[in-house]
């Protein structure tokens, strides 16, 4: 076959092949100019493709396939240019084992699919270099061997670049090993000494509890989303074109357009392309043998990842020991070749701040910017451990990834904010729900940093969700402490002290010209400064502190060097995210510096930490600073009613350690429903929200008071409930009555009906668990202020106690939780302590306050009712009939049609307020009130009865004078002995 341009002359280089001949690797992008001009002469010549050999358009199928096979036929093409291709060919294109020439003395020979160079195959060079290996879409990819005059390369290839696990070895025998990146090792099989870890950290175990994904190739070609009409709101009906191969690209679209890593190529295409690249092994993406996962989550390194797990499968990776370069194992390769060494002193000599040496590296490119040990542990990381700005502003100059992760998930800027806020800063809160720590006394430390061993963190090891606020002593001496370790120091430097600091090429040594001046500066100083008498030691110290001073400030530029050229605070999430950092140890500038630098505020810890976010930790610090950064928080939060994922938890303030109540309960029914309106809303159990924590904190109720304003101001929602609480609840049982008037005043509903076993606010406020938070004369103030704002008394409460169960009202869940303290509640008062003395009369007060709120309340709820009917239902049901049902007697018709229909009415002790768990006896007299015992009796006729009873009679009297007429007839038979007894009664009646 002769005649007529191949597609060949579209996807080779200008020199007329598509890898860089002279002895080096390929680089089809060295002249882009001479590059798109062969690119558009191709393409104007052209020439039309003959119609019974015309490529069809859609993608070739299996039988397509099979039939290509058996037709393909040997032949020869030549190119005026003097291109030559001698070899198989199938549907009119090069398919099949064929050998092509360039007139530049570059030759390939091994496999093509359609055209091009897939599979297979050797490419050599006039200078005697050859590749051998796969080839994709006439691209190196996958397994292949470099020969050069110089050194031989064996490893993995993408888009004719190095690309994953490789060796090279040199003619002295020496190895480089690692993982490549075009030209240069991007990762080390060995650990640099001083490595930065997280596991010196034990105090951050509990934080670590992010699961690796697992590394998987899918089809590239398949969508990733649904066709849901119904769902999507912004659905078009173009989407659906996206199902149809022969739509995705324009056709034929692989014949001019190779950068299959950019474009997307239609799924048939690419299952086409690997099967025919794979064709003897395992596909891609099918799944096989053992998980892979991901070991480092930095975007390039995922990739080179998938790229080595696409190719796990290929004989080339089991002979090469390619797994023990991706595992970290060089034990078995030869010693160290010079891009090994190179890169591993770069790490080093980034440590020591050799701006120079480095320097000169970069500027030959003799090592990568971003190359990183086993641990990935890079350059970058380690200058900005140390504070060395220079070397940073170096690094970044040329190219180094400020993002750039170990494989444990660091940045170096979350390592910078692990120094800059140790455990040891962080504040008390209980948003952590976490007790203290005892305080230990720790010896001071020496100020130098070995950022590697963990013997230079805190004596103490803090459990995962510990605090502890550390003296002002030990956080002086302390070279790692935080923001709040110089509150009393005299050179107090916070962390926004300088912050608009600008980095240019003059002032790559401001770092190390500010420390050694600083330095010298401190030691005149401290010399001077030094006071007759003291000692070495003591001026020693005092050099120390300053000199953790400077190190301190000169993080804190380092953390706002790499804000400044682009470092990611969300990625930082090992342990946590740096917000997190800075929230807990309540820095507000460093709160806003992350703020400003785009840091979101909807982050949450892990599952196993209760999912807190930034505002329920903010919500819950003490001080000012908690407001300061609540209300930068709210500026830019989502969602002010985040809840955390401690729905499980019992709130455990306060709670005392009781018996059961003494109270029995004779299943009451409670209050009838015309007494009290029904609930407005329906309860909403979850996890806390930052409400919830500020509303429970007891440390300063101002500045708590202050979280809540802001929250509320925000919207934030008083009805939800956790641990059976209310917001307004947990303000009443943490004894802050500033946040109850401005929860009160922002709308809370004291109604709410809570879980639990809480009943409502009403209960919270009267239960003993919390009785500690207020004085006597506080708890009744709250109790009115209750009221006062709507809550209803005579709300059913429901009480219950093993199998038994009971409906009453406040009152009642108040003496229900009286009589869970057995020994204040029965013992006789003379043989009680003093003190529990008080606090007995304190709890008889209160109760009896309740009682006296409660009978008002149903005295102004029945007065608005019928006298005459509530009282003939009172008298109906309350007059001792008894007597005359033990004589075979009964009501008289008559009062049985007067007396219909009954107004049900709540049955309670008009002294005590009690309805459950005693025996209620009405009135002698009037029957218009009940009491439990002679004790409440005589206390009800002293109090208010002796004035109220001879009004119920006469009212009583007023509203029967058709019972007494029919009633003084029939008392004219004095042989029925019925009517005998009814005048009896009637006679009673009149006397009394």
């Amino acid at each position: 076959m002769e005649g007529g341009y191949s597609s060949d002359s579209l996807y080779k280089a200008p020199n007329g092949g598509p890898l860089e001949g002279r002895g080096s690797e390929p680089a089809a992008s060295e002249d882009p100019e001479t590059w798109a001009s062969s690119l558009l002469f191709a393409k104007r010549n052209v020439p039309p493709a003959a119609e019974d050999g015309e490529e069809p358009g859609c993608p070739l199928g299996e039988q397509d396939l099979q039939e290509a096979h058996v037709q393909l036929v040997h032949g020869v093409q030549e190119w005026p240019d003097g291109c030559v291709y001698r070899g198989q060919f199938g549907l009119d294109m090069k398919m099949g084992y064929g050998e092509f020439s360039w007139p530049t003395g570059e030759s390939y020979h091994g496999q093509f699919y359609r055209d091009h160079c897939h599979g297979f195959g050797t490419y050599t060079w006039p200078d005697g270099s050859r590749f051998t290996g796969t080839f994709y879409l006439s691209s190196r990819e996958g397994y292949g061997t470099m020969h050069t005059k110089a050194r031989v390369f064996q490893g993995l290839y993408r888009a004719d670049q190095r690309f994953g696990p490789g060796v090279e070895t040199y003619p002295d025998g020496s190895q480089d090993v690692g993982l490549w990146f075009q030209g240069h090792l991007l990762k080390l099989c060995m650990a640099v000494p001083g490595g930065f870890s997280v596991r010196s950290y034990p105090e951050f175990a509990g934080f670590l509890t992010h699961a690796p994904a697992r590394i998987s190739v899918p089809d590239e070609g398949t969508l990733r989303w649904d066709l849901h009409e119904e769902q999507d709101p912004f659905f078009y009906d173009y989407k659906r074109l996206l199902l149809d191969d022969d739509l995705t690209l324009p056709p034929d679209v692989h014949v001019y357009s190779t950068d299959h890593a950019h474009m997307p190529v239609p799924r048939t295409l690419r299952r086409d392309l690997d099967a025919r690249l794979f064709l003897p092994g395992v596909p891609p993406f099918v799944e096989d043998g053992e998980p892979w996962f991901v070991k480092n989550e930095t975007p390039l390194m995922v990739k080179i990842q998938k790229q080595a797990y696409k190719f796990r499968n290929v004989k080339a990776h089991t002979c090469w020991n390619m797994g023990a370069i991706l595992e970290g194992d060089r034990s078995g390769f030869a010693y160290h070749g010079p891009r090994e060494r190179l890169s591993r002193e770069l790490i080093l000599k980034a440590e020591e701040g050799n701006y120079d040496w480095i320097y000169g590296i970069l500027r030959d490119s003799l090592a990568s910017p971003d190359v990183a040990d086993v641990q990935g542990y890079t350059a970058l990381a380690a200058a900005a451990v140390h504070c060395h700005t220079d070397i940073v502003t170096l690094l970044l100059d040329n190219g180094a990834d400020v993002n750039k992760r170990t494989d444990e998930g660091l940045t170096p800027l979350s390592m910078c904010f692990l120094l800059y806020y140790p455990p040891g800063s962080f504040k008390p809160n209980i948003a952590e729900r976490t007790q203290e720590v005892p305080k230990l006394v720790t010896q001071p430390r020496a100020s130098t940093f070995h950022y590697s061993d963990a013997a230079r963190r805190e004596e103490l090891v803090l459990t995962p969700g510990s605090q502890e606020s550390t003296s002002l002593k030990s956080s002086i001496s302390d070279p790692d402490k935080g923001p709040a370790d110089a509150s009393g120091s005299l050179d107090k430097h916070t962390p926004c002290s300088e912050p608009n600091v600008e980095y240019s090429p003059c002032m790559q040594n401001f770092g190390k010209l500010l420390q050694d001046r600083l330095e010298r500066s401190v030691e005149a100083g401290s010399a001077r400064a030094a006071p007759f008498g003291e000692t070495s030691s003591d001026g020693g110290a005092a050099r120390q502190r300053a000199l953790s001073t400077v190190k301190h400030r000169n993080r804190w530029l380092t953390i706002t060097l790499l804000l400044q050229r682009g470092a990611d605070p969300d990625l930082c999430r090992v342990p946590m995210q740096v917000l997190f950092f800075a929230v807990k140890a309540g820095d507000v500038d460093g709160v806003r510096l992350l703020l400003e630098n785009g840091a979101r505020t909807d982050l949450q810890l892990p599952p196993e930490l209760r999912a807190l976010t930034p505002l329920h930790i903010a919500a819950a610090l003490p001080g000012a600073e908690g407001v300061k950064i609540t209300e930068l928080l709210l500026h830019t939060i989502t969602d002010v009613d985040a809840r955390a994922t401690d729905q499980d938890s019992v709130h455990g303030g306060g709670q005392l350690d009781l018996l059961p109540s003494s109270m029995k309960l004779n299943s009451e029914a409670g209050p009838p429903s015309s007494y009290h309106s029904p609930p407005v809303s329906v309860p909403d159990e979850g996890g806390r929200t930052p409400l919830h924590v500020a509303c429970a904190r007891e440390d300063d109720h101002r500045y708590a008071g202050d979280v809540v304003q802001l929250l509320l101001a925000h919207r934030a929602n008083t009805s939800l409930l956790w641990s059976g609480h209310s917001p307004l609840s947990l303000a009443i049982a943490s004894g802050n009555d500033l946040v109850v008037k401005e929860l009160l005043a922002h709308g809370a509903d004291p109604n709410l009906l809570l879980t639990k076993g809480l009943g409502s606010a009403l209960c919270v406020a009267c239960d003993i668990a919390y009785e500690h938070q207020r004085s006597i004369e506080n708890r009744l103030a709250l109790i009115d202020r209750l009221i006062a704002y709507g809550a209803d008394i005579l709300a059913p409460v429901t009480l219950t106690q093993g199998d038994k169960v009971a409906v009453g009202t406040a009152v009642d869940y108040g003496y229900f939780k009286f009589f869970q303290d057995r020994k204040i509640a029965h013992c006789p008062f003379h043989l009680l302590m003093p003190a529990e003395r008080e606090v007995f009369l304190a709890r008889k007060r209160l109760l009896e306050h309740m009682g006296s709120q409660l009978r008002h309340a149903v005295l102004a709820m029945e007065s608005q009712w019928d006298p005459k009917a509530l009282y003939l239902s009172k008298r109906a049901e309350l007059i001792p009939c008894y007597r005359l049902k033990q004589k075979g007697a009964s009501l008289p018709t008559v009062l049985h049609t007067e007396l219909k229909p009954r107004i049900p009415f709540f049955k309670f002790c008009h002294q005590c307020g009690r309805s459950v768990g005693v025996r209620l006896l009405p009135c002698s007299r009037c029957y218009g009130i009940l009491t439990c015992g002679k004790s409440c009796r005589a206390r009800a006729w002293a109090d208010f009865h002796s004035r109220d009873c001879g009004a119920l009679v006469a009212t009583g009297r007023a509203h029967l004078p058709r019972f007494r007429q029919k009633v003084q007839k029939p008392l004219k038979k004095s042989q029925d002995p019925a009517w005998c007894r009814w005048k009896q009664v009637y006679t009673s009646y009149n006397q009394e």
